[in-house]
């Protein structure tokens, strides 16, 4: 085997510290493996290989050259017929080689009665591979004059990802192609800010190299370096890796082959080249527009209000993700936001989302969460509103979509991207309707990078020979499109409509700026009446002044008629008795009617009423403990230490005790078990707790 590791592995260990000393490498000598492996890394590397050849006598650089072109082992006169000098002065040179680790030695073989082979030497495959690099570079002479493509033209992949990852590409090994890598790194090299942001993030001797190298018109002698500035060969090499990985320095050879570390003129000299305009803006006449239907800046809220209600209700129980159709059905004409008789594709999750954030809904179906649910009701609309669209800006994830097929990302700075496309929206004119695709190509065009350096997408649409840079604008246009007609639209950020001959087209509502900036005042809306509500003889219930707590009270006793600028809602005895069963009483609705009306209840509707709650058999099921001691002369200190503890007892036949458990109290059961447990009782359950 002629690989460089392969031969390293085999050098004993006095031979590896000859190596090392010549090539300044630091041998732990904790393991031998560890060592080789920080030995075979110094010697494949383009620079270090570069640095050692400077220090070669032209003997040794002539052997080395020859020995590259020839895959066979090559006997000493051979080698110095091809060197055109003397065996006796090839073979000292050849044995230094050796003592370097650059050249090694093929083990001559002795077989009885054959005359024993003579020394032959090699060069490693790695070693040959940059002695031909080498002899390339010093062909093409100084990288000067060249522009970025022909500049990167110098790297080979694994360097040039290497680059590309330094400068924010994120490298996917066995993935990234060169075409790809080049098209992000190109534009890099000679522009001003990236430069500027590279030589601040250099270690200090990188930046003492930089300026040293700079200093000098760009072209500079690493070895005058590193004595002007005692540098250790060690140190010299990792600050030429760090300029290098940040395209900033190249390897070159002047007209007498001497190595040089050269600042090509479009890195030493920066350019910003002036920013191409964005794509223009395409308007459209409002004459052209179907106007949708008006729904209030705070329809979201209040959708999420009635997708409560069901909740609690009993009536359903969303989940992230919920495609289900009854269901959906059932909720769809209740809604502010639908979609024929849906709701639009992924609205109910993206609110499941939200009342998980809000703390309103335990994760993955859990019920409502009483406490939240009461503060929250006692906010206003925009409040709600508020807290919901900074709940979307903050989210991690991409709630409105994950039911879309159109895109998928992975890894995006999703609360990045909102903050660039709430940006971009607050330049538009909230007066007039603009074509979706303007905007979003313009958005693409102005935020290339709003998800962020580094995520991965799948998109439905073809990419085709697109460029990664046309494929990232692509994505974000499409996420952008994704964002506007769904989260955008749903929380009143913008209004989406058709238009015709120009498809979809939006416009920013004026609520945005009080949305998305708390220092902001919500408008104040305009009264239709003096009190909240209003009840009609024919059991229609007008409410003029919405608010959450309005909202969710009569959602619990009433029934949705239609949802307009004037909500109405319907007595009936279906909605009634929905309202006895949830714990409410004839009284309590009463009360609410008249109080928020400011007048008694028309005669008609206060008797339908009192006829529907008096027809209205319920049978009042509650949970209790049924305590049944083996020893009966200590029902006494049970029941008295039960009633200590708050708890309700009573005593049955038959020596019992029965002890009902308060409404939502699910503790109760283990402040029994914990109270006969302090008397010194067990509990026992026939067929366990939850049998």
């Amino acid at each position: 085997m002629r690989n460089l590791l392969g031969r390293l592995l085999d050098r004993p260990p006095r031979s590896l510290t000859t190596i090392a000393q010549f090539w300044d490498v630091e041998l732990r000598g904790r393991e031998a493996h560890e060592d080789i492996g920080r030995l075979y890394r110094v010697l494949t590397d383009p620079w270090s290989f570069a640095l050692a050849w400077e220090s070669l006598p032209p003997l040794e650089r002539a052997i080395v050259t020859t020995l590259a072109s020839d895959d066979a082992a090559v006997s000493v006169e051979e080698i110095a017929s091809r060197v055109d000098a003397p065996p006796d002065e090839v073979l000292p040179a050849l044995r230094r080689l050796y003592r370097a680790g650059l050249l090694y030695q093929e083990q001559p073989r002795e077989e009885p009665g054959l005359t024993p082979t003579p020394e032959r030497f090699f060069l490693p495959r790695e070693l040959a591979h940059l002695t031909q690099r080498l002899q390339a570079e010093r062909k093409r002479g100084l990288p000067r004059e060249q522009d970025a493509a022909a500049l990167l033209e110098w790297f080979d992949d694994a360097e040039l990802a290497a680059i590309a990852q330094q400068l924010g590409y994120r490298v996917i090994p066995a993935v990234a192609m060169r075409p790809e890598l080049v098209a992000y790194v190109a534009p890099r090299i000679g522009n001003a800010d990236v430069i500027r942001d590279s030589v601040r993030a250099l270690d200090p001797t990188a930046a003492r190299l930089w300026s040293w190298i700079t200093e000098r018109d760009g072209i500079a002698d690493p070895i005058a370096a590193r004595q002007e500035l005692g540098l250790s060969m060690q140190a010299l090499r990792h600050a030429l890796h760090a300029l290098e990985r940040r395209g900033l320095v190249w390897r070159g050879y002047d007209a007498d082959g001497a190595l040089r570390a050269v600042v090509p003129d479009i890195v030493r000299r920066p350019t910003r080249a002036p920013a191409a305009p964005p794509p223009p803006l395409v308007a459209v006449d409002p004459a052209l527009v179907e106007v949708p239907e008006w729904v209030p800046v705070a329809a979201a809220a209040w959708d999420l209000l009635t997708l409560l209600r069901d909740v609690v209700a009993g009536r359903a129980r969303w989940r992230r993700g919920e495609r289900g159709g009854t269901g959906l059905r059932h909720l769809a004409p209740r809604l502010w936001l639908r979609a024929g008789d849906l709701p639009p594709t992924g609205y109910v999750s993206f609110l499941v989302r939200l009342a998980e954030a809000e703390g309103l809904l335990a994760p993955a179906g859990g019920g409502v969460v009483a406490d939240r649910l009461r503060s929250w009701t006692r906010l206003d609309f925009p409040a709600q509103m508020r807290r919901l669209v900074a709940h979307w800006r903050q989210a991690a994830e991409w709630p409105e979509g994950d039911e879309r097929d159109a895109l998928q990302v992975w890894g995006g700075d999703w609360p990045g991207f909102r903050q660039h496309l709430l940006q971009a929206l607050g330049a538009l004119d909230p007066e007039t309707w603009y074509t979706l695709d303007s905007v979003t190509t313009r958005f693409a065009a102005e935020f290339p990078n709003a998800l962020g350096a580094h995520f991965t997408a799948a998109a439905s649409y073809e990419a085709g020979e697109e460029s990664p840079e046309a494929r990232r604008r692509a994505v974000v246009r499409l996420a952008a499109a994704v964002t506007l007609t769904t989260a955008g639209a749903w929380l009143g950020l913008v209004e989406v409509a058709r238009a015709q001959r120009r498809g979809t087209v939006l416009r920013v509502r004026p609520d945005l700026g009080w949305l998305v900036d708390e220092s902001l005042d919500p408008p104040e809306e305009p009264a239709l009446g003096g009190q909240t509500l209003v009840v009609q003889p024919n059991f229609e219930v007008l409410l003029l002044r919405p608010a959450p707590r309005h909202v969710w009270a009569l959602s619990a006793f009433t029934a949705l008629e239609r949802l307009d600028r004037v909500t109405i809602y319907r007595l009936t005895r279906e909605s009634v008795e929905g309202g006895l069963a949830s714990g409410l009483t004839l009284e309590r609705m009463v009360r609410y009617l008249e109080q928020e009306s400011g007048e008694p209840l028309p005669q008609a509707v206060a008797y339908a009423m009192a006829e529907w709650v008096r027809e209205y058999r319920r049978v009042r099921v509650r949970r209790a403990l049924l305590l049944q001691p083996d020893d009966q002369g200590s029902l006494d200190e049970i029941e008295a230490a039960l009633r200590a503890g708050g708890l309700r007892v009573e005593r049955l036949a038959g020596e019992r005790l029965l002890v009902p458990l308060p409404a939502g109290d699910e503790a109760a059961t283990d402040r029994v078990e914990e109270i006969l447990r302090e008397l010194g009782r067990t509990p026992q359950w026939p067929g366990g707790r939850d049998g």
